[in-house]
């Protein structure tokens, strides 16, 4: 864990409000003390995703998932916990203090420091060297032809890389830029004896942004139909592939005004629409979509439009979108264009009123995957009955009750079906495929909560509860029974802040503890309790102790009397008795 000072991380947890975050991530409704909404981590129809205002925890009962408001973003956005505190400070505009990391998350941070400038100054140098240098005329009248004026140009800060080998390690060397860096980033190569030279040359370059507006990437093309057409910078610190989607810097913008956003798969695709002052598209760049770029047009709008190749390739790549953007309870349509045609090659050729009509002959995407399947089996009863349970798979995805339902009679009206056939293979189907995330999370939590020892356990859930009976508690006894190290941890905790502060601070307790006893925490303190006599249940907890005792004191004697050791046999009973007379009393 990062050395954050504690003190900062309670000033931003005591302004930060868990419901607030995550609502920006996870529509929720209130439902009592708490919030509860649909768990963004694994696929369900009903509500068991738990946020609680008043502990600032969150819990899914679902999955098992659980943590604080820090916990939900590490998994949320796939960060660090350094990130995750960064991220709620400056949403409510808390600094965070110099020197507030360790020394290996120093280097860590600095190097990405130094990457996001270095790529900021590369993209600038070629973005000029597009501009005003003899040697990109070729670069700019391609361009030219393929309708990307210099509007869409300078938007996408487009570049173009010089034809010889040192001209951008030349400029790196001026600017007395780490050379080794740019090597590990991609932008430079080594050769076999060891010459650093430039690993894009003689190529119109694309860089690729985050949502913030940072270079984080490179895509580089030829000008001609010599291979291989495109090269890409590798993965590093600041890129991972399926985290970003080309464009989404400035569609993020467009998108929430238009209330859609179109997802095309190439960098020409996206730059045709935007010549066409069609700015709400993204790219994600002839990829399969995954799962957080599903949550990043989301965050962009409710709506998707799926403008992909208008080939067996995109018909098959907009399918197997289509469970991943339905998890995101996403509105998606899909466009589809002439035979043959991307979206640039449409634009080229019809321009760009044939292009804003053609957006107006949208249709839903589910819709027209269960047309297709109806129609391409008419012949075929069991690819028939297969492409049914498929897409019964596909409508157990959808998390409105009511539009599920729709398109269950949809599928019986379409395929000729009873519904209560219909019924008996949605069964099967459920039972045949559920979610391996929804399956691993919730095995693994409760898994791993009845491999505790249930009398350890019932202590500890007991005392996080009710701690202000551990003044009944011989502490030192009640330690020695606590054998499981997660448990022997957390009653440690608990009573220590207990003592400090005459209650148990739930909040801090999450930041001192891994996430695995997060998660039990975050269970035992949203699950729902019955009214209990707990004064009963402390005096049943101390007696089973006492027993527990017993016994072993009992275990002791017979060894005593196996050894013949009968000095020690005689203070034994002697214990014995006086143990026995005691448990009477209780």
């Amino acid at each position: 864990m990062s050395l954050i000072p504690p003190q900062f991380i309670e000033e931003v947890k005591n302004v930060a409000s868990i419901v607030e975050i995550i609502a920006e991530y996870v529509p929720l409704r209130k439902r009592g003390k708490n919030y509860v909404g649909l768990c963004p981590f694994h696929q369900e129809t009903a509500p068991s995703f738990t946020v609680s205002e008043e502990k600032q925890i969150f819990y899914c009962f679902g999955c098992g998932v659980g943590g604080n408001v820090f916990t939900f973003l590490m998994k949320y956005k796939h960060c660090s916990f350094y990130e995750a505190v960064e991220e709620v400070a400056q949403h409510y505009g808390i600094s965070l203090p110099k020197g507030s990391v360790s020394p290996q998350e120093d280097i860590y941070y600095k190097k990405r420091k130094n990457l996001l400038t270095l790529y900021q100054e590369v993209a600038e140098f070629y973005h000029r060297y597009l501009l005003q240098n003899p040697e990109a005329q070729k670069a700019r009248e391609y361009l030219s032809k393929r309708g990307i004026g210099k509007d869409t140009v300078v938007t996408y800060l487009l570049g173009y890389a010089p034809s010889r080998w040192d001209a951008l390690t030349n400029f790196l060397q001026k600017k007395e830029l780490d050379l080794s860096l740019a090597v590990e980033g991609g932008l430079l190569a080594k050769g076999e004896r060891g010459k650093i030279y430039d690993r894009f040359r003689a190529r119109i370059i694309f860089p690729i942004f985050n949502l913030k507006g940072n270079v984080i990437a490179f895509g580089g093309r030829v000008l001609d139909d010599s291979l291989p057409k495109y090269i890409n910078s590798p993965e590093t610190l600041i890129y991972k592939k399926g985290f970003n989607l080309y464009g989404a810097h400035v569609a993020k913008q467009w998108s929430q005004k238009e209330e859609k956003v179109l997802l095309v798969e190439g960098y020409f695709d996206l730059l045709s629409l935007h010549a066409c002052d069609i700015k709400y598209a993204v790219a994600n760049l002839g990829t399969a979509l995954t799962p957080p770029q599903a949550r990043i047009l989301k965050n962009l709008a409710s709506k998707v439009i799926l403008v992909y190749d208008a080939d067996p390739a995109g018909q098959k790549a907009a399918i197997r979108s289509l469970p991943i953007l339905l998890k995101e309870d996403l509105d998606i349509d899909i466009l589809l264009l002439p035979a043959g045609d991307d979206p640039d090659s449409f634009v080229q050729r019809e321009g760009k009123e044939a292009m804003l009509l053609l957006l107006q002959q949208t249709q839903c995407l589910l819709d027209w995957y269960l047309k297709q399947g109806e129609k391409e089996t008419k012949k075929d009863l069991n690819q028939r009955y297969q492409f049914i349970q498929e897409a019964l798979n596909m409508v157990s995805l959808i998390k409105n009750p009511l539009t599920q339902s729709y398109y269950k009679d949809k599928i019986c009206q379409l395929f000729h079906i009873e519904p209560s056939l219909l019924l008996n293979l949605n069964k099967k189907s459920k039972s045949s495929k559920a979610t391996s995330v929804y399956q691993t999370g919730r095995q693994e939590t409760f898994d791993l909560e009845e491999t505790l020892p249930i009398f350890e356990r019932n202590v500890v859930k007991f005392l996080l509860h009710y701690p202000q009976y551990i003044s009944w508690f011989d502490l030192d006894e009640l330690s020695s029974e606590i054998k499981h190290p997660q448990l022997a941890l957390l009653l440690e905790k608990i009573i220590k802040s207990y003592q400090n502060m005459g209650k148990v601070d739930i909040e801090n307790l999450m930041l001192e503890l891994d996430p695995s006893l997060q998660r039990f925490i975050a269970r035992w303190v949203l699950e729902r309790h019955k009214p209990v006599d707990s004064e009963e249940i402390a005096h049943g907890l101390l007696h089973q102790i006492q027993e527990k005792k017993f016994k072993s004191l009992l275990k002791e004697i017979q060894e005593a009397e196996k050894k013949g050791d009968w000095q020690r046999l005689f203070l034994l009973l002697r214990q014995k008795n006086k143990f026995a007379c005691n448990l009477k009393k209780r």
